[in-house]
């Protein structure tokens, strides 16, 4: 984790063995975010584990937890929403914004993102 990672509430992040948080990732993690073994999550990405429930008149908190997949990778400036699974050695690409579960193996880009193909490894 590079020292310049910014973690909104540190006990509701959990990482594994040789992930990584790379530099100026925000982890908003209002929700449980949890980084699988030799994940990473590039520079000034955001994950973001917690949103508000815009048709009550509150603005209810609403969190959902975030789950990055063993040997997944987050690419620069992606946007992780709550609630999202990246599945084992998917590819969010840069500035992606995600909201949605990936595939195994899947590559995504875009915004809102898009599973372009599987990865060949």
């Amino acid at each position: 984790m590079y020292s310049s990672v910014n973690i909104w509430l540190p006990k509701n992040v959990t990482m594994e063995e040789h992930s990584c948080l790379g530099p100026e990732v925000n982890c908003y993690s209002m929700g449980h975010i949890h980084i699988g073994a030799y994940a990473t999550v590039s520079q000034r990405a955001v994950l973001c584990a917690g949103t508000h429930d815009i048709d009550n008149s509150d603005f209810q908190l609403v969190v959902k937890p975030i789950i990055i997949g063993s040997e997944a990778w987050v690419a620069a400036e992606a946007f992780v929403g709550p609630g999202v699974t990246i599945a084992p050695n998917s590819v969010i690409g840069a500035r992606c914004v995600i909201f949605c579960d990936t595939v195994t193996n899947g590559v995504y880009a875009g915004n809102p993102a898009k599973f372009i193909r599987y990865r060949n490894i």
